[in-house]
């Protein structure tokens, strides 16, 4: 081959190696938006659900593991206002249960089984596409916005949930679903408080600039 005849090949070569990657960032795009968009209907879908069907359902988000499972569960499943409400339970269940033998603690759990655990029907797991990951979670229970902790344990399961009630209440839920190949590129889920009312942003949004309507301080009531 003449010199003329390789770098006509080579850049052949370059022009279509622009092409291919070019279109699989397309892919990949379209992908995580697939993604984003599945799990802000999931809400949608899940809060008439649980008012026409009378149940509780949980989402279970693996921040490690880039997946998410829902749950369906029995009416009446509490959960914490706070992060200190949920630590203060934790802490004395841990107590309570410690202070039992084997033979009480296996009768306790028998009476006392989860909502989700009695009802024994409905799990569904989704995993997130290659190119996306958890950029965290934020739920009242924790307080703030749950990042990803970079652990790879399978015992030790980064986990963080969040609920839609059978009264139709809604948990307010702030998800971040970041791209792989651009940690500044992804897509925020706001789940409203009360309403449930879903709203996807096409960027990612701080979770604090969600209660940025909210005052410092209630208004001045006449004594």
């Amino acid at each position: 081959m003449s010199l003329l005849e390789i770098m006509v090949s080579i850049a052949i070569l370059l022009v279509m190696s622009v092409v291919v990657v070019g279109g699989m960032n397309s892919v990949f795009g379209l992908d995580n938006r697939k993604a984003a968009r599945k799990l802000a209907l999931a809400y949608e879908r899940l809060n008439d659900e649980a008012v026409m069907r009378n149940r509780t359902y949980r989402i279970v988000y693996y921040l490690n593991q880039n997946s998410y499972v829902i749950e369906a569960g029995e009416p009446g499943a509490l959960i914490a206002a706070s992060p200190e409400a949920r630590e203060e339970h934790e802490r004395r269940m841990a107590a309570k249960l410690s202070a039992m033998s084997e033979e009480e603690h296996a009768h306790w759990l028998h009476k006392n089984k989860q909502p989700f655990e009695s009802l024994g029907e409905g799990r569904m797991e989704v995993q997130l596409p290659n190119g996306m990951v958890f950029g965290g979670v934020y739920t009242p229970q924790y307080g703030e916005l749950v990042e990803p902790d970079g652990a790879d344990d399978e015992d030790e399961q980064q986990r963080v949930e969040s609920y839609v009630m059978s009264n139709g209440f809604t948990e307010h839920t702030i998800i971040q679903l970041v791209s792989v190949a651009d940690p500044d590129d992804g897509y925020t889920i706001e789940v409203q408080p009360l309403s449930g009312e879903v709203v996807l942003h096409g960027e990612l949004i701080d979770w604090r600039d969600a209660f940025a309507h909210v005052p410092d301080e209630g208004p001045s009531l006449p004594q």
